[in-house]
């Protein structure tokens, strides 16, 4: 199952659920009957799902385009409609009558309607908040899994956009930004395929992790980048009529230990620090120097495999810059 398609189905488990438990709070409040309210729970769910399928699926690209505020107002309206229209549709099932339909104010009070658009927000609050912050980060927050720091066993993925300077000059900041966007929205699924966690974004550079020994890791972490590049591929002739240029990204693996925990009081966030980060780092700058577009350390391949139909060619024990020792690296290629 893809990446998207888990996305969605758990979103549609999750409303089901909770618009269920909503339906059945509803109808002890209003006084009917725990299956009317199971059913509504159901209509809702349906209702809703339908919506979120087709904004995480064909509206998706022209949702990315609007403003996080005008989204979020979007979700609310309709889920607060949804629910609010799908409890007297419930009841007028139950009752063999369109009366609750017609006359919703005779059995449903104003405690309701509030209910309904608050029950609304608060979805899609929690909605927005994975969306802005990633899911993963919203859940450890929450959950206070990283309140104090604790060191795990990593490998981080650096990418950035080869070029990012001339791209730049040639379209104007205002422009760069919308292509950058655009490469870093398309690449998010081939990350998220793979198993992997966007970390951050910096400039023109996107990092990304695993946690070593999870279950989705496997060869994955290598084939991601070219998973990357197949799906850039396909857009080329978008980018080129869109910006007059192609992306093309370099990208470097390392794995290590590395301390996560919480940091920041009035902007809060997961931080990961460490050697490793550092040395991802600096095995990037080796793509730029020697003019390699993929290159893994030795102890990112020790963790993952090398999948079939890639190439590692060593490039040697590589002094890196703030380090006393040289590091094995490999240039990986398709064969």
């Amino acid at each position: 199952m893809r990446a998207k398609t888990r996305r969605i189905v758990r979103l549609v488990a999750v409303v089901t659920v909770l618009s269920s438990a909503f339906g059945v709070a509803l109808s002890f409040l209003n006084r009917g009957q725990i299956l009317t309210g199971i059913v509504s729970g159901i209509l809702i769910a349906l209702t809703i799902s339908g919506l979120e399928i087709l904004l995480q699926g064909p509206w998706a690209e022209a949702a990315r385009r609007w403003p996080v505020a005008a989204v979020f107002l979007f979700r609310t309206a309709v889920y607060g409609a949804a629910f609010f229209v799908m409890v007297h549709l419930a009841t007028a099932l139950a009752l063999w009558s369109w009366d609750p339909l017609l006359h919703p104010t005779r059995l449903v009070s104003n405690a309701t309607i509030l209910g309904s658009f608050g029950f609304a927000f608060g979805i899609n609050l929690a909605l927005m908040l994975g969306r802005l912050l990633g899911p993963r980060v919203v859940l450890s927050l929450l959950t206070g899994r990283y309140h104090r720091p604790r060191e795990e066993q990593r490998l981080v993925l650096f990418m950035d956009l080869r070029g990012s300077t001339q791209a730049a000059e040639k379209l104007g900041d205002e422009q760069f930004h919308r292509f950058l966007n655009e490469v870093f929205c398309d690449v998010t699924d081939p990350i998220l395929e793979a198993g992997g966690e966007i970390y951050r974004y910096v400039g023109d550079e996107i990092i990304v992790t695993w946690r070593v020994g999870a279950r989705t890791m496997g060869s994955a972490c290598v084939e991601c980048v070219f998973t990357v590049e197949d799906v850039l591929a396909r857009r080329r002739e978008h980018y080129r009529a869109e910006f007059g240029i192609e992306p093309r990204l370099r990208s470097a693996l390392h794995a290590g230990p590395l301390i996560v925990g919480e940091m920041g009081d009035v902007k809060r966030e997961i931080v990961m620090l460490g050697d490793t980060m550092n040395t991802a780092a600096r095995i990037e700058g080796v793509c730029r120097e020697m003019q390699k577009d993929y290159v893994a350390s030795a102890p990112a391949l020790a963790v993952c495999p090398v999948p079939a139909g890639v190439r590692a060619e060593s490039l040697g024990a590589v002094a890196l810059r703030g380090k006393e020792s040289g590091l094995e690296l490999f240039a990986l290629t398709r064969e």
